[in-house]
C-alpha cells in the first residue's frame, strides 16, 4: 500500500516539474496563452489528490 502511494505522488510531482517548465519556457517567449493553458494544466495536477482520496 505505501509503496502505491510512494509511486503514484512520485511520478505526480515529477509531472508538475515538468509542467512548472512549460510554464517557465511560455514565460521566457512572453506566451501568454501558453502559460495560461499550462496553469490550467497544473492545477489539474496539483488538484489529483485531493480528488482522489
Amino acid at each position: 500500500m505505501i509503496i502505491e502511494y510512494l509511486t503514484f505522488f512520485t511520478l505526480l510531482s515529477a509531472s508538475l516539474f515538468s509542467v512548472m517548465q512549460q510554464m517557465s519556457l511560455a514565460l521566457d517567449e512572453v506566451d501568454i496563452e501558453s502559460f495560461i493553458l499550462w496553469s490550467g494544466v497544473a492545477a489539474v495536477i496539483a488538484g489529483l489528490p485531493i480528488m482522489l482520496w
